[in-house]
């Protein structure tokens, strides 16, 4: 019978499922963001006047960049932490592997109600 010499890969542990995984993490944040409002709130709350038109676009577009970056890693960053709790959790192997490969659909299907609750919120703070 043959008796393989080397450990079986396992795709959850996989260096490249786990950085799709912290990308995806990254894009959903920065989609709430997005849709909510919020970047909108934040590149439109500074103030500029009338002949400034120009340079405000410009310097909006730059800062709405940043800001996706920013959201882009602070996902992945958050992300990361979340499986390397997971993965120190005193669960069955079975059952951290679903875990993580849940989280793609888990990140996903938070955005919708938290585009809705933080718009709901960025709202608000604009009527003021």
């Amino acid at each position: 019978m043959y008796e393989p010499t080397q450990p079986q890969h396992k795709l959850y542990k996989s260096s490249r499922f786990r950085i799709f995984v912290h990308l995806l993490a990254g894009f959903c944040l920065m989609a709430i963001a997005d849709n909510s409002g919020f970047s909108k709130l934040l590149s439109h709350s500074f103030s500029f006047t009338q002949g400034d038109l120009e340079s405000a676009r410009v310097i909006i577009s730059i800062m709405a960049t940043i800001l996706s970056g920013l959201l882009i890693v602070a996902g992945y960053f958050l992300s990361s932490r979340l499986v390397s709790v997971i993965d120190k959790l005193a669960l069955k192997e079975t059952y951290r592997m679903w875990i993580i490969f849940s989280l793609p659909i888990i990140y996903f299907m938070a955005v919708f109600p938290l585009v809705i609750g933080i718009g709901i919120f960025t709202d608000v703070v604009a009527a003021k």
